[in-house]
């Protein structure tokens, strides 16, 4: 007769999925009823070395040794047991399994194991989608193919479509622009090792969120998590920010102050400022009437400078002609950035008229645009146009203020070389006005040059003369006043006047010459020390006879039509020339002279063609003889240009004059 207890309980169990066994610890003999073979899908050996073949093959490998070692504590304690591990299904799921067991001791010894087993698989299911729902980070999972298999609410709303619409589709469908990013090579990683990962990154569109991404392989195939890394972010982004704008000021600084041509020094500013805060950019020069030119360009891809030249060089004439305010004028006549409504593109046909300049922007396809004007002393010297692609988020307020801040240091710089080359002009245009052609002779081919140096503050004291004397002979002079500004070529216009005055005057040899206008220096109260030295050229009948005298000039420089190349000094034991005009008129001066023949040449040069700050006289009076040397089968005028381009730097420090006779 069946017991009606035994009988519910069996009902009971056979509802709940429960499965009963009892273990033999002696014997190692497994009784266990149906319902255990079902839960772990009907092992081929139902005895305990089966079971025990069945636990190795499913169970997750960590959880099967604390399964087993919760056993081995249950066994030495006799405390109940109550456990749970995940094993595998055939179909490649992963479940959850619950066992709960009592020991029986007879004799003070362990005997055997009751024990019942449940799949508990739902309840954590149930539990986990519960939890990631409420999660405040998005959570995605994918199965071993890559198909999107659940998502939470949160990224549901990030990706911002229903998940209707994702469920069931490709990884690669849904984030496009995953393939070959960093996020990608993680996922595959933690597929092929079942290790998990931590890093933080960008993760790629539709989400785009910096986050702190946790991934993990569920038995399913791949879990990910992504936890807010917003706060942090935002701090990082700051900080770049500000190293940004200090890069970019830095930058301006360098570029600009290399040079003092405004022209030259506003059209760098373009590579300063791309890639850096755009795409592409056009500087503009502003002038005294307003007019507009661009001076230059930049385009972050080298294939397409050629387009924004051409943009450039098109724009301003179709701006003039639009109909409507143009964003340009906007920024004149405000003084503030003009940001354009995105796409800028738009905006900038709607100022364009039809043609070139409006095919031009359409190909350059801006995103977003910014007009900066550049303001110095109370007026708008120049602008800059910013531009960003459409791979690039627009400019924000930060961007526009950094930006503001280099294109107020870049207003100042342009500025400055504009009053610079205004100053270097007009003191430059002076001290030429005072340098007159040479004079010329049948005997002889005169050639001189002078050029300034690069600063305008540096234009000053340095001059040449050649000029007739009244018994026939010509007077060669060349000079250097000491120091550089507008005070010193307004004595050097001084000390030429009273020279040539002098000469003609009281006609006398070079050392006589030089010692009345000493004389005449202390006499007149004319304050300042100059260097000079004159020759006198007297055609005779087997040549050209020269005398010369040097107060503290570098020794000119004789090639005789041979090809030999030597300086000239003083042939009267003396270590050096006579001294300096202005400090002593009493001084004792001296002559040297030679007889020149046919196809020699003299040169006389200020100390500006082979002295300068990283350079000795003597190093650059070897270097002159060198030069002159190998250029001996030039002619006079391109022997000057080519010893002015070889001897000199980019930028010259001081003044340079150079006076040359070449005998016919």
């Amino acid at each position: 007769m069946l017991d009606p207890t035994r009988v519910r309980l069996d009902l009971a169990m056979e509802a709940a999925g429960v499965a009963s066994f009892e273990y033999d610890l002696g014997a190692a003999r497994l009784v266990a009823d149906d319902a255990l073979a079902a839960l772990f899908e009907h092992p081929e050996d139902t005895t305990a070395r089966g079971y025990e073949a069945r636990l190795q093959d499913v169970v997750v490998a960590g959880d099967l040794v604390e399964f087993r070692d919760a056993v081995t504590t249950a066994v030495r304690t006799g405390e109940p047991l109550h456990h749970e591990f995940r094993f595998r299904r055939r179909d490649g799921s992963l479940g959850w399994m619950g066992v709960r067991a009592r020991v029986l001791v007879e004799g003070g010894v362990p005997q055997r194991l009751l024990g019942v087993a449940y799949d508990t698989t739902r309840d954590h299911v149930l539990g986990l989608a519960s939890a990631l729902e409420s999660l405040p980070a998005a959570y995605y999972a994918l199965d071993g193919d890559r198909v999107l298999r659940h998502l939470n609410a949160e990224a549901e709303r990030l990706i911002g479509r229903p998940r209707s619409e994702l469920l069931g589709r490709n990884f690669g469908d849904v984030f496009p622009l995953s393939a070959g990013s960093q996020l990608d090579a993680v996922l595959l990683e933690v597929a092929r090792t079942g290790n998990s990962a931590s890093l933080e990154l960008l993760h790629p569109d539709p989400l785009a969120v910096w986050c702190e991404l946790r991934a993990w392989p569920d038995g399913a195939g791949t879990s990910v998590l992504l936890l807010p890394a917003a706060a942090r972010r935002a701090a990082e982004e700051a900080a770049e920010r500000a190293a940004l704008q200090v890069q970019l000021l830095a930058g301006v600084g360098a570029h600009l102050s290399g040079t003092l041509d405004a022209e030259t020094a506003v059209a760098r500013l373009s590579g300063v400022l791309v890639p850096v805060l755009g795409d592409w950019c056009i500087v503009t020069l502003v002038d005294e009437n307003g007019e507009l030119r661009d001076v230059g360009t930049q385009h972050v891809d080298p294939a397409r400078q050629g387009l924004i030249e051409d943009y450039a060089r098109t724009r301003l004439r179709s701006l003039r002609g639009a109909e409507g305010t143009s964003y340009v004028q906007d920024a004149i006549r405000s003084g503030r950035p003009v940001v354009l409504p995105e796409p800028a593109v738009d905006a900038i046909c709607a100022v364009l008229g039809p043609g070139e300049a409006q095919d031009h922007a359409r190909a350059l396809d801006p995103r977003s645009a910014i007009v900066l004007p550049l303001r110095a002393r109370g007026r708008t010297v120049g602008l800059v146009t910013l531009a960003r692609g459409r791979q690039r988020r627009g400019f924000d307020s930060e961007d526009v203020a950094t930006a503001s801040g280099v294109a107020e240091r870049a207003a100042l710089a342009l500025d400055n070389a504009r009053l610079y080359g205004q100053q270097q002009r007009i003191a430059e245009g002076l001290q030429r006005d005072l340098l007159t052609p040479p004079a010329q002779s049948p005997h002889w081919q005169t050639a001189v040059r002078y050029l300034p140096a690069a600063q305008a503050a540096q234009v000053g004291g340095d001059w040449y003369d050649a000029f007739p004397q009244p018994d026939g002979a010509t007077t060669l002079v060349i000079g250097d006043v000491v120091g550089h500004d507008i005070g010193a070529a307004a004595a050097m216009g001084q000390l030429r006047n009273l020279l040539r005055g002098i000469a003609f005057a009281a006609p006398d040899g070079p050392s006589g010459l030089l010692s009345r206008l000493d004389a005449a220096i202390e006499g007149l109260g004319v304050e300042t020390l100059a260097t000079a030295l004159v020759g006198r050229l007297e055609p005779r009948r087997d040549g050209v006879f020269l005398e010369f005298s040097s107060a503290g000039h570098p020794s000119p420089v004789m090639l005789r039509a041979g090809g030999v190349v030597v300086p000239l000094v003083v042939a009267d034991g003396r270590d050096g020339p006579d001294l300096l005009l202005g400090i002593d008129p009493a001084t004792a001066r001296h002559d040297g002279e030679l007889l020149l023949r046919s196809g020699d040449t003299i040169l006389f040069h200020t100390d500006g063609l082979v002295e300068r700050r990283d350079q000795s006289v003597e190093v650059g009076t070897a270097r002159l003889l060198e030069a002159v040397s190998r250029h001996v089968d030039l002619g006079l005028e391109e022997l000057c240009d080519v010893l002015l381009r070889e001897l000199l730097p980019a930028h010259p420090e001081d003044d340079v004059a150079l006076v040359a006779v070449r005998i016919r």
